[in-house]
């Protein structure tokens, strides 16, 4: 299986939006934090990790799709402006980081602790 790190970034949100936006990607297997030798690590704002046997391509449309959902949710934010994402999908061979250990089970996969 392969790692894929995600980030996504609104454009234009509104309040909320990245709540709504972080509960599509977990629908979708995305989740916020990384485990790294039984520790798990908060993941920086609007970047997520999946560990999938799926291509690059589906993580991309996966994330895609969660993005969309978002969009079509509120197409013009409150200040009249239109909202968009901008994506990037890369499959992590290596990692290497300083990130704060988690302390949300929310941003956990299911079935893991902390």
């Amino acid at each position: 299986m392969a790692s894929y790190t995600t980030r996504i970034e609104l454009v234009n949100p509104d309040s909320g939006d990245y709540d709504l936006l972080h509960q599509e990607m977990r629908d979708r297997e995305f989740y916020r934090s990384i485990n790294y030798c039984g520790v798990w690590h908060d993941l920086p704002t609007a970047e997520y990790d999946r560990t999938s046997i799926a291509l690059l391509s589906q993580i991309y449309s996966d994330a895609g799709a969660a993005a969309q959902v978002v969009i079509n949710n509120k197409p013009i934010n409150d200040k009249g402006e239109k909202k968009d994402y901008y994506l990037i999908v890369t499959e992590a061979v290596e990692r290497a980081y300083i990130l704060p250990h988690t302390t949300e089970v929310g941003k956990l996969p299911p079935g893991a602790s902390l």
